[in-house]
């Protein structure tokens, strides 16, 4: 196609929604869990894992069968332009996605190994939200998402994160938008109530535009080597 799409095109064949997109990596990464488990496993790095996934994500067939119409993009820079005319490489979001055409809106996925450990859950705020709220990530955008790989019980780490992000310290760093009940952590989240653990909400004073964003936050299970071998060995 060489001509720019109408916008008939784009009501016929719309980018996928946040709920529908979020239901595929999910989708995607049981079917690594179930097909490559040793190369998923928690015991790798947390780069090794992102690439792992947004190469199955990116297979042209398995994007068809869901009709995930856009683009994913792993570990690639933004180039952003100063004030002085110069160009500087801004830092690399894990996965970018593309929902439509070029130049159409786009999601930043931003992943984190969660087990449990408070120099963890420091990492995924201070390493990890505050990207967002900073600007090295989704500058403009409305929306990003926090994902984390766990490796133990899905029902206590969430709680764990939130409970972390809702300290009063995290509060001034992060520059938490409470709602109108003075909440910081929302669930169920406004976006996907389903595969989102909880919402939260963020200031960007520093921006420009400096409109808040929304962060989803969900999780993907991820075990270690040493529960693989256990279930291989008892089949």
């Amino acid at each position: 196609m060489t001509a720019v799409p109408s916008d008939a095109w784009f009501r016929v064949f719309p980018g996928p929604r946040i709920p529908n997109l979020l239901a595929y990596v999910s989708g995607t990464w049981d079917w690594l869990l179930r097909t490559f488990a040793s190369a998923v496993t928690f015991d790798h790095d947390e780069p090794e894992l992102t690439d792992n996934l947004c190469e199955a994500l990116s297979n042209p067939d398995r994007r068809f069968a869901h009709g995930m119409d856009c683009d994913f993009q792993s570990e690639n820079w933004e180039l952003r332009r100063g004030a002085d005319g110069r160009v500087v490489r801004v830092a690399r979001s894990d996965i970018r996605v593309i929902l439509g055409a070029p130049g159409t809106p786009h999601l930043i996925l931003e992943f984190k190994k969660l087990s449990g450990s408070t120099g963890d859950r420091w990492r995924y705020c201070f390493d990890g939200i505050n990207r967002f709220v900073e600007g090295k990530y989704a500058i403009g955008h409305a929306v990003g998402v926090m994902c984390s790989f766990i490796p133990n019980d899905l029902t206590v780490e969430p709680d764990g994160i939130a409970a972390y992000i809702a300290r009063d310290d995290c509060a001034r760093r992060l520059s938490r938008a409470p709602d109108a009940d003075g909440k910081v952590v929302r669930r169920p989240s406004a976006i996907d109530p389903v595969l989102v653990r909880f919402d939260t909400e963020h200031q960007r004073p520093t921006l420009t535009p400096n409109d808040p964003i929304l962060l989803l936050h969900t999780l993907l299970p991820c075990p270690t080597d040493d529960v693989i071998g256990v279930e291989k060995s008892t089949k």
